[in-house]
């Protein structure tokens, strides 16, 4: 399962309908909505995506979570053109590791990113002031 999987699933569970009767709100068939729910296809279009938006009257929040789970869940993208050798190189050693990282993995390496996104902010403000 993936996290739009799991999102679109929670959402219809919810609003307490069936897959058919989600379906129906989507304007696709009811196998492409339980294939969705088990992860063996991805998100639907954006068309799709916000017909159920509108449809199940979802708040802002619930919006956001939506697309965030549909970016999340995207199973293939391109890598950026500037990239250098080291990160070549620890994409690489991510590719090889998905499926058997520790949630401790998970959380270090998370953190590593947001402390230099942070780090990046923090000089591009102090740039600009300078």
């Amino acid at each position: 399962m993936n996290p739009f999987a799991e999102y679109l699933e929670r959402l219809r569970r919810s609003r307490n309908l069936q897959q058919k009767q989600l379906a129906d709100i989507m304007g696709i068939n009811p196998c492409y909505v339980s294939a969705i729910e088990k992860g063996r296809k991805r998100a639907p279009s954006e068309q799709v995506i916000n017909r159920i938006i509108v449809r199940l009257k979802l708040s802002e929040q619930e919006q956001a979570a939506l697309w965030h789970a549909v970016k999340i869940s995207e199973p293939q993208f391109k890598l950026p053109n500037d990239m250098s050798n080291e990160e070549f190189e620890f994409v690489y050693k991510l590719r090889s590791s998905l499926g058997n990282l520790s949630h401790s993995q998970l959380v270090i390496m998370g953190e590593a990113l947001d402390l230099g996104n942070q780090m990046r902010s923090m000089s591009q403000v102090n740039s600009k002031t300078i």
